[in-house]
C-alpha cells in the first residue's frame, strides 16, 4: 500500500510517505508556529520524489495527541480537507504510543509530555516481544503524581523530562523525546493495536485530554 503519515502533536512537524514496494521518506520541520505553512509543502515535495499524487495514497496516518492543540488542529484539518477528495482508509495513534514504539531497548517506559501549568500528559508501557503494552489509560498528571507513580527500573521519555526536577530518573537520550510520523508508518507495517482505524466521526478529532487555558479561562469565570 501507499502510505502517508502525519505527525504535528510535537514543535517537529513530521511526515512520512512510503510508496508500495519502496523505501520510506521522512521529513522534519522544527518549530511550532511553522506548521501550518510547511505541513502541505513538506507532503507535495514528498510525493514528487515518488513521483506520486495524493490521490495515489491507499491509506492515511495521523498521531492524533495529546500535545500542541493548534498543531494537532492543523494536521486533523489537513487530514480531512484530503479525504474529502480522496475518501481512503484512516488509522490513527495517540502521540505517546508513538513515541514509546519508536524506542528499543528498555524494559519499562514512561512517556511524558508537557502539558503546561504544572501538568504532564503521561502512559507507561512494559516492553512485549517488539511492542510495548501500555499499563493504564494516557492521563494528566501533576509532575509530583509523575514522578510517584512511576513504575520501578522506568526510563522516562518524551520533553516533560525537562519538567522533572528528581535527579536519580533514567532518561532516555532527547532525539527519542518526539513522536515520529516514520513509527505510524512502522507501527502500520507491524498491524500493532497501538494503531487503531479511525471509523467514527469522533475518531476525526484530536485527543487533548484536558481543557484549553483559554476553555478552562472561560470556565472558571462562568463560576
Amino acid at each position: 500500500m501507499n502510505l502517508l503519515a502525519i505527525e504535528t502533536s510535537s514543535p517537529v512537524l513530521s511526515v512520512a510517505i512510503k510508496k508500495s514496494g519502496g523505501r520510506l521518506r521522512h521529513a522534519m520541520v522544527q518549530g511550532y508556529m511553522k506548521h501550518a505553512e510547511n505541513l502541505i509543502p513538506v507532503i507535495d515535495r514528498l510525493l514528487k520524489k515518488e513521483k506520486m499524487e495524493i490521490g495515489n495514497i491507499d491509506a492515511f496516518l495521523i498521531s492524533r495527541g495529546p500535545g500542541s492543540f493548534t498543531g494537532l488542529r492543523i494536521g486533523f484539518a489537513t487530514l480531512k480537507g484530503f479525504l474529502a477528495i480522496h475518501p481512503k482508509p484512516c488509522y490513527g495513534a495517540s502521540s505517546l504510543d508513538v513515541i514509546a514504539a519508536g524506542i528499543k531497548g528498555y524494559q519499562n517506559l514512561a512517556v511524558c509530555l508537557d502539558a503546561r501549568r504544572g501538568k504532564l500528559y503521561t502512559r507507561s508501557y512494559c516492553s512485549h516481544g517488539k511492542r510495548w503494552l501500555p499499563s493504564g489509560p494516557p492521563r494528566v498528571v501533576s509532575i509530583d503524581e509523575m514522578i510517584s507513580g512511576l513504575p520501578a527500573g522506568s526510563w522516562i521519555t518524551g520533553d516533560g523530562v525537562t519538567k522533572l526536577a528528581a535527579k536519580d530518573l533514567a532518561v532516555v537520550p532527547e532525539k527519542n523525546w518526539s513522536p515520529r510520523a516514520a513509527t505510524l508508518i512502522r507501527l502500520f507495517e507491524m498491524q500493532d493495536p497501538l494503531l487503531k482505524k479511525l471509523t467514527r466521526p469522533k475518531e476525526f478529532l484530536p485527543v487533548y485530554l484536558r481543557s484549553s487555558e483559554a476553555e478552562e479561562k472561560l470556565k472558571g469565570d462562568r463560576h
